[in-house]
């Protein structure tokens, strides 16, 4: 895949995860947080479901996974992990949605950002071009600006979208690691989803809930928020993501996936009429600056993921 067809789809996603914050806070004004990415993700499994039956008559990520010798416990592990970083990532988002703005959480979240690059140099001693750093440097300058908040208006909220920032930018290593050892995207993403639905209504059954008619009118009244969180977000994006970074750099996904943020700012400015400072915009160019480096910047062989 050309690396301008994969950045291209890198993009669509990220504009499809900022549309999605608004449909995420509208939809817990009937279900909690835990009801709300439950059933988000069981539509997301019932969306994928058939792409990974078609992919799987072509390759089957278990006959992959079982016939390696050297990375088959780490492939396993990694099949699990995805969806466990998953779970955590989107609880903690979900749950600050309720305590803070769309801005802050997507900014906040856009965070992964610098983390991935520091982590692949941390933990795999994997480096990136210092044209690339600048573009993180950016970001960061650009995030905070759009954010407008400092470490004494922290809220609760701000604080776990940080935490889950952290748990992203893992995800986001580890699908491209998996992604390029399997070469099955619609898999991935049917058994990574599949993990959240469970893991999700596990806590949901057993802290969330109070009666079952109750939450069933909680979900007729969601239905659309669900619908395109589920199909959009969780079904669609996540699977462009997996199919995305076959062709490019973890650094270089991170920074334009991380244009989420801008996209979710719009949306909450249009759509909930939530404010949007000079400085929010001025961070905007920030980070659409940020992403015009990464483009300018060649890429290197996507083998050895910097």
């Amino acid at each position: 895949m050309p690396r301008l067809v994969s950045h291209g789809l890198l993009l669509l996603t990220a504009f499809i995860w900022g549309i999605t914050f608004v449909f995420q806070t509208t939809g817990m004004d009937d279900l909690g947080p835990f009801g709300f990415t439950a059933f988000r993700f069981l539509a997301g499994t019932i969306a994928v479901l058939p792409m990974a039956i078609w992919e799987r008559q072509r390759l089957s990520t278990i006959s992959i996974i079982c016939s390696s010798e050297q990375d088959r416990s780490y492939l396993m592990i990694g099949v699990i992990c995805l969806g466990v970083l998953m779970f955590i990532g989107s609880a903690l988002q979900q749950v600050s949605l309720g305590i803070t703005s769309v801005a802050n959480t997507a900014f906040l979240t856009t965070l992964y950002v610098p983390l991935v690059p520091l982590l692949g140099l941390l933990l795999f001693k994997r480096n990136i071009r210092g044209l690339r750093w600048m573009a993180v440097g950016v970001f960061v300058i650009g995030s905070w600006l759009m954010s407008g908040a400092s470490p004494r208006e922290a809220v609760w909220g701000d604080i776990m979208v940080v935490i889950g920032a952290v748990f992203w930018a893992a995800h986001i290593m580890l699908v491209g690691w998996m992604a390029q050892r399997t070469n099955t995207p619609y898999q991935l993403a049917f058994i990574q989803t599949l993990i959240t639905m469970v893991l999700s209504f596990a806590v949901f059954i057993a802290f969330e809930i109070t009666t079952w008619s109750e939450t069933w009118h909680g979900v007729m009244s969601a239905w659309p928020e669900i619908l395109f969180a589920g199909v959009m977000s969780t079904g669609l994006g996540f699977t462009l993501q997996l199919i995305a970074q076959q062709h490019c750099s973890n650094a270089a996904a991170a920074i334009i996936l991380s244009l989420e943020g801008v996209f979710a700012a719009v949306a909450g400015w249009i759509i909930l009429g939530q404010s949007m400072m000079v400085s929010a915009m001025i961070g905007a160019g920030f980070i659409f600056i940020a992403v015009l480096i990464v483009e300018c910047t060649p890429e290197k062989p996507v083998a050895k993921q910097n």
